[in-house]
C-alpha cells in the first residue's frame, strides 16, 4: 500500500452527534490521496461506537482510542502515527467544502517555497444556518506581528507540511484552550503563510465549544500565552515594544473585566493592574480596577 500524501487529523471528544458529518465532509473531497486519523480522546458518550461504525463504512479511516488528555495531546498522538507528508486538521464539529484539499494542494504545488497554506472559515450554526460578524480578515506572508495582535489562522482551514512540526514542535499539551493560536504564533517566525482568500471550511459555533464555554479562563490563558511568546520565545525580537504593550494591556483588561463581572475580585485586580502596567494610557482599565478594590469584602474570591 502506498503512503498517502495527506494525513487528516480529527480529535474527537464527546462528539457522537456531529462527528459523522465532519468525516463525511472529508470523504466527499474531490482530492482523495489521504488517510483520516480519528482520535477518541477518552469520550464518555457514544463517540467510540460512532467511530467503529464509520471505520466499517470508510476504509481510509484509522481509529485511535486514547485516555482523555485534551485536544493538543490527541493531535500530537495522531501526528506521531501519521503516514502522510502533509497535515490537515479538522475539528469534529467543523466541516470542509468538497474542494478544500484539492485547492490547498494545488496552491502548494504552485508555490513550492511554502510549507503552509490556509483559507478563511465561514461561521455557521449547528443546523447549517450562516452567521455574520465572526470572520476576521486573513493575510499572507510572514505574520508574527499580525498573529500576535489577532488570531485569524484557524486550524481546520490550514494544510501544512510535517517539516513544520519537525522544526517547531507539536501542540502545547499544557493549554486547554488557545492551542491553535499558540501553535501558529510559535510557527510564524520560521515559516511563511500562503493564503487562498476564499472560505473552504465551515466553523460550527455552539455554546459547548472550548473557546466559548469559559470566557474568563480563555482570556487568562490567552494573556499568559502571549506573555510567554513575547518574553520567552523570541517575540520581543519580532513585535515592536509599543505594539506588544498595547496588545498585552488589552488582553489583560479583557480578562480582568470578565473576572470582575464574575465576582472574582482578587484575580480581576491582578489582571487589571497588569493592563495598566503594560500601558498607562489604557484609561478604560482604571475604573474597573477601582471597582475591583471596592467590591464587598474587597473583592475576595
Amino acid at each position: 500500500m502506498s503512503e498517502p500524501t495527506v494525513s487528516v487529523i480529527i480529535p474527537a471528544y464527546n462528539c457522537a452527534e456531529v462527528l459523522a458529518e465532519a468525516v463525511e465532509s472529508v470523504r466527499a473531497q474531490t482530492y482523495q490521496d489521504y488517510e483520516v486519523i480519528v482520535v477518541d480522546d477518552g469520550s464518555t458518550d457514544d463517540t467510540w461506537a460512532t467511530i467503529e461504525r464509520l471505520v466499517g463504512e470508510f476504509d481510509k479511516l484509522r481509529p485511535i482510542r486514547a485516555e482523555h488528555k485534551g485536544l493538543a495531546a490527541a493531535r500530537n498522538r495522531a501526528i506521531a502515527e501519521m503516514r502522510g507528508q502533509w497535515i490537515a486538521l479538522l475539528d469534529a464539529d467543523d466541516l470542509w467544502l468538497p474542494e478544500k484539499l484539492a485547492r490547498c494542494l494545488d496552491f502548494l504545488a504552485a508555490n513550492e517555497h511554502l510549507s503552509i497554506v490556509y483559507t478563511p472559515m465561514d461561521p455557521i450554526k449547528l443546523d447549517g444556518t450562516p452567521m455574520a460578524g465572526h470572520s476576521k480578515p486573513c493575510q499572507a506572508g510572514w505574520l508574527t506581528r499580525e498573529l500576535f495582535a489577532s488570531i485569524f489562522v484557524h486550524d481546520p482551514a490550514a494544510v501544512f507540511h510535517k517539516r513544520v512540526i519537525d522544526t517547531c514542535g507539536g501542540f502545547d499539551e499544557s493549554l486547554p484552550v488557545c492551542i491553535g493560536h499558540e501553535f501558529w504564533l510559535r510557527v510564524s517566525p520560521h515559516f511563511e503563510f500562503g493564503l487562498i482568500d476564499e472560505p473552504l471550511a465551515l466553523r460550527r459555533w455552539h455554546d459547548a465549544s472550548l473557546t466559548r464555554s469559559n470566557r474568563s479562563r480563555g482570556r487568562r490563558i490567552k494573556a499568559g500565552m502571549l506573555e510567554r511568546f513575547y518574553f520567552e520565545l523570541g517575540g520581543a525580537d519580532l513585535v515592536p515594544k509599543a505594539e506588544a504593550a498595547r496588545r498585552l494591556s488589552r488582553v489583560h483588561y479583557s480578562a480582568g473585566k470578565i473576572l470582575l463581572k464574575e465576582g472574582q475580585g482578587r484575580l480581576a485586580r491582578e489582571y487589571l493592574a497588569k493592563a495598566i502596567r503594560y500601558r498607562r494610557g489604557n484609561l478604560k482599565a482604571y475604573p474597573f480596577y477601582l471597582a475591583a478594590w471596592l467590591m464587598p469584602g474587597r473583592g475576595a474570591d
